[in-house]
């Protein structure tokens, strides 16, 4: 399972390489990315199926649902028949499929609705326009990030052909040790006091400490569900991936511009350069949250 996380491609060549070497099937999570390109190329059509949520807060919205896309018509067929209940025919084309058309295979009815279809016919005509004006504010503000201590954008290098796609959950590296390691939860509260509210530290928390994938009994086997079809001990201590649990240490949220607009983009880029060279005065109050009263003592942008 590939992620391309918070619109970011991942690296398609080498994970396609080991794949197919090994003869292991790749799922593509498209969900942050929809639109997005690896070296010119659409993310979700390297791997042999991918998925992409639609829900609201997507940069590509159909109010709710999903979708899924491949060019393999067995993968295509079994997902018909597991979640369209009752909905595939003798049309079927897999040989050892044909014998249950039309039987609840999955049971579930997992179509879309049909408003959220339409919705999403709509947004599919303006979405390459509305991505492309994204693209040109989100990397006009990540020009502007560059040159600030501390800060590094998330994207991808301007000549490799690849593309944040429409920013979905945008995302910056941070740099402690630029800052007299202070905390990107004292420097994300510094910028939000400062009126960038959208401003916050970390990701999404590691799965392999994960609760879901250690200590939780989903299906009442007595034990973790991660034990009980094996036959020693899967999972993953704290510690063993050093580098995936400090990902929310070394990365914060920055606004999500939809439109070009570069006096307010400069603006907010504004206030970031301002914490970022004020660190000193906030390490005396490095708390992780802003001293009482508000701006941490900085003058207004």
């Amino acid at each position: 399972m590939v992620v391309h996380y918070c619109g970011h491609p991942a690296e398609m060549d080498a994970i396609m390489e080991i794949a197919r070497r090994r003869n292991v099937k790749v799922i593509e999570d498209v969900s942050h990315a929809h639109g997005g390109l690896y070296k010119g190329r659409k993310v979700g059509t390297f791997g042999d199926v991918a998925g992409a949520s639609l829900m609201s807060g997507k940069s590509l919205v159909a109010g709710e649902a999903g979708m899924l896309t491949t060019d393999d018509l067995e993968i295509f067929e079994r997902a018909v028949a597991w979640g369209f209940y009752r909905r595939f025919d003798d049309s079927i084309k897999t040989e050892y499929l044909k014998p249950y058309a039309g039987l609840p295979l999955g049971g579930y009815k997992y179509r879309m609705h049909q408003m959220s279809a339409a919705v999403g016919r709509v947004q599919l005509e303006s979405y390459d326009a509305r991505m492309a004006e994204i693209q040109k504010a989100m990397n006009a503000f990540c020009d502007l990030l560059e040159d600030i201590p501390g800060i590094r954008p998330h994207r991808p290098t301007k000549d490799s052909g690849s593309t944040n796609a429409g920013w979905y959950a945008a995302r910056a590296h941070y740099l402690p040790e630029e800052l007299g390691g202070l905390s990107v939860t004292a420097f994300t509260a510094a910028v939000r006091a400062e009126g960038v509210t959208d401003c916050h530290s970390g990701a999404n928390p590691p799965l392999h400490l994960h609760p879901l994938f250690n200590t939780c009994d989903v299906y009442g086997h007595g034990k973790p569900t991660r034990l009980a079809h094996s036959d020693r001990d899967v999972r993953q201590p704290e510690g063993s991936l050093p580098n995936s649990e400090q990902v929310a240490n070394r990365t914060f949220a920055i606004p999500w511009f939809k439109h070009y607009r570069p006096e307010v983009i400069e603006q907010y880029a504004e206030v970031f350069r301002k914490v970022a060279e004020n660190y000193r005065d906030l390490l005396e109050h490095d708390r992780g949250d802003p001293p009482a009263g508000g701006a941490w003592g900085l003058t207004p942008v």
